[in-house]
């Protein structure tokens, strides 16, 4: 397990632990997976259980209404922060294994699962990561995810960018980098035959004046897939590098 991931799954223990100490030594005392959620998590963040198909060390509360709340899973540590965002209808098993990866890189990473509300969902997860102690928050998004990430940069002023497969325009939310004054890194990366949202839209998230803001790579893999695909060291590195570039390594 990375040290980061370990150094959040003590706190967690800890905490968990804390919370439920009390004079009596009766096994009801004993810790639930329902203790408070670690320091620095706000109050109306209610911890859940963490999917099984989640790295070992990733904790997980819920945001946002009652009625149709956000489930934020998160790990790693640090005030460098990065958001994975799904695809559309997925959540954070999508991204299990760069959870892993990213957080033993040394950073603090959460994914989600989008609610009716995408817009709520997605500053709801980056709040998460802020009440954790982010001080910078890179966005990182697939498909769906990716048009918010590009779409919603202006708002949250993230350190860096990246979208793979994005439609230009989704759920109302406009993507285009002709509609955004975001001038942080930004990098877009799309298969030349993907059938799920066409190149030429995802080309539109890039910067028209700046052809290193695309990446175009041969083969039909969209979203997430192109980190299952031949170029997935390739496209890990293309994300490294556009952290390392917007949180200034």
């Amino acid at each position: 397990m990375p040290t980061a991931v370990r150094a959040l799954s003590s706190a967690l223990a800890v905490l968990a632990l804390a919370a439920c100490t009390s004079p009596t030594t009766d096994d009801a005392a004993m810790p639930t997976r329902t203790a408070p959620a670690p320091t620095g998590i706000s109050a109306s963040l209610t911890p859940a259980d963490t999917p099984p198909c989640l790295p070992a060390g990733t904790a997980t509360v819920t945001t946002g209404p009652a009625d149709a709340p956000t489930l934020v899973s998160f790990t790693g540590s640090g005030s460098n922060a990065v958001l994975l965002a799904p695809q559309n209808q997925g959540d954070a098993c999508q991204w299990a294994d760069e959870l892993a990866r990213l957080a033993g890189e040394g950073y603090l990473v959460a994914s989600f699962g989008w609610s009716a509300d995408g817009e709520r969902s997605f500053l709801g997860a980056v709040d998460v990561l802020r009440s954790l102690g982010a001080t910078g928050v890179a966005l990182v998004g697939a498909s769906k995810g990716g048009t918010y990430a590009a779409a919603l940069a202006d708002e949250l002023a993230p350190v860096a960018v990246v979208v793979l497969g994005p439609p230009a325009a989704f759920d109302g939310q406009d993507a285009q980098s002709a509609s955004s004054s975001y001038a942080g890194p930004l990098l877009v990366i799309a298969s030349t035959d993907d059938s799920s949202v066409g190149v030429d839209s995802s080309r539109d998230v890039s910067r028209a004046d700046d052809p290193s803001t695309f990446l175009e790579l041969p083969g039909s893999a969209h979203g997430v897939a192109l980190l299952d695909s031949e170029h997935r060291a390739q496209v890990q590195q293309a994300i490294d590098d556009t952290l390392a570039a917007g949180f200034g390594a």
